[in-house]
């Protein structure tokens, strides 16, 4: 599962900005694969006069596919970040979600204004005042490597080499488990014609038994 972590402030704080710089390093400088989530309020999906949006409005899952690329529309309010995870990030080592901060994720504030209300989960500052929350870690701008190397330090070494899913819930594999799966798997896989000298990520579906 991925370390998620929530970049939270005011409009026009600088967070969107942090999120680029943060990504660069960790994707080009730290080779962490690092997927990026935006919380808004605004409603996102195509609308009912569109072609688009009249069939996501049956339910069901639309992908736009054009000449810049493919945008994917699920329709629903209820949408766990979990869901958006294991649907769209399965294999990320981390997960920046710029707002969101009512999730009970770990958050890093952006911006010079402070927090107003409680808001939990807050575990450093980037380009706050040093009066707010002053026992917490402050960041400022040229420091975005700094901050990147410290959320790798609260994220932890250990990555997943096996991910498993069973009717939509992901099942925890300790370190044994994990290896056993990508042994049996790839030694069967690896005696198959026309895979012999394949390598790369291998996904593996087992459809539900309808019996």
């Amino acid at each position: 599962m991925a370390y998620k972590i929530s970049l939270c402030g005011y409009k026009n704080s600088g967070k969107t900005g942090l999120c680029k710089k943060l990504i660069e390093i960790f994707k080009d400088e730290l080779a962490i694969k690092v997927g990026y989530i935006k919380h808004c309020h605004d409603e996102v999906i195509s609308g009912r006069d569109t072609d688009s949006g009249v069939i996501a409005g049956l339910g069901v899952e639309v992908a736009l596919w054009g000449a810049d690329g493919v945008r994917v529309e699920v329709q629903g309010n209820r949408i766990a970040l979990e869901e958006i995870e294991k649907k769209f990030f399965p294999d990320r080592d981390l997960i920046l979600l710029e707002g969101g901060k009512s999730l009970p994720i770990p958050k890093i504030w952006v911006g010079k204004e402070p927090p107003l209300g409680e808001v939990k989960g807050i575990f450093c500052l980037f380009d706050c005042t040093d009066d707010v929350l002053p026992a917490l870690p402050h960041f400022r701008s040229g420091q975005e490597r700094q901050l990147a190397e410290w959320i790798i330090e609260r994220r932890g070494s250990r990555r997943e080499s096996a991910l498993l899913y069973i009717g939509g819930q992901k099942i925890g594999l300790n370190d044994f488990v994990m290896d056993f799966i990508v042994r049996t798997v790839r030694g069967m896989i690896g005696s198959l014609k026309g895979v012999e000298d394949k390598k790369g990520e291998v996904l593996l579906v087992i459809p539900e038994d309808k019996k």
